[in-house]
């Protein structure tokens, strides 16, 4: 997942570190309209069980996340010694061999889910995107510029390090492999982990009357998944953009509505930073 929430100059989020940007006021405006409207037509509501499918047993789906971290982890590690330290291209080989030693969980993920399909996927991603994205950008917008002003953030730093390596908008093979792989990539392989795995497991463990509070306790851990490279302002947007995407995995009941809002959302980030750097 990559943000470009902390994007700071005087046509974006935070104008020259100081005063809020009028486009800031207009996207909090429609983020709390939008939110009134989601409450008040009662699409929050939850029902109490069978929003999540029983092909994966909460010990199953433990196992498998614990498999796709540690063989993350292992392809990253792998990944950086094909490449000068710091450089783009080793970006670009950590990213391709994290994803690709994480195929063999995806497909046994799918093959277990082979049997329930997902339900209403354009009109319940549509929703979400519609509701949770636009909240997403304004509430880290706005907490950045409130950072920036006290000294806890840069007015002018970027949300993610794979934005900033990005940023001198140079278009090499490199780039093209990055951008593939926080797009598409990380829009399936973090949805199979935190939705389809992570998500069902809080919801059998914490057994309660709706999804909402195993919505809350994966996007706590999504969201700190992303300490160390995400800015805090930033995090706390990916906190609020991972409760619209568990809710459109809960709704929707499988996760290619969340994989969708993710790919396009990821996008949606790195074209903001290539349009204010080419």
């Amino acid at each position: 997942m990559v943000t470009a929430f902390a994007k700071g100059n005087d046509e974006t989020i935070i104008a020259e570190g100081s005063s809020v940007d009028f486009l800031l006021v207009l996207l909090s405006l429609f983020s709390v309209g939008v939110g009134i409207w989601f409450v008040k037509t009662r699409r929050s509501s939850l029902p109490r069980r069978g929003y999540l499918d029983p092909a994966i047993t909460p010990t199953m789906a433990i196992l498998l996340a614990a498999a796709m971290f540690l063989l993350m982890g292992f392809g990253g590690w792998w990944g950086t010694s094909q490449a000068e330290d710091g450089t783009l291209a080793q970006t670009a080989w950590i990213y391709t061999f994290a994803l690709a030693a994480q195929i063999p969980v995806v497909i046994v993920y799918t093959y277990l889910r082979k049997r329930c399909g997902s339900r209403r996927v354009i009109e319940i991603a549509i929703t979400a995107f519609v509701v949770f994205v636009p909240m997403a950008f304004a509430v880290a917008g706005v907490l950045h510029w409130v950072f920036s002003v006290v000294g806890i953030e840069p007015s002018t730093s970027l949300g993610h390090e794979t934005l900033k390596a990005l940023s001198g908008g140079s278009w090499s093979t490199a780039a093209w492999v990055v951008v593939i792989c926080v797009t598409i990539g990380a829009g399936i392989f973090e949805e199979v982990l935190y939705r389809g795995l992570i998500l069902p497991t809080f919801a059998a463990v914490m057994s309660g009357r709706t999804a909402w509070g195993a919505i809350i306790a994966t996007s706590i851990f999504f969201a700190s998944m992303h300490i160390g490279t995400s800015s805090a302002s930033a995090i706390v947007g990916l906190f609020v953009l991972s409760i619209g995407l568990c809710w459109a995995r809960v709704k929707s009941g499988g996760v290619i509505a969340p994989i969708i809002i993710h790919i396009v959302f990821n996008a949606m980030n790195i074209a903001i930073v290539y349009s204010t750097t080419l």
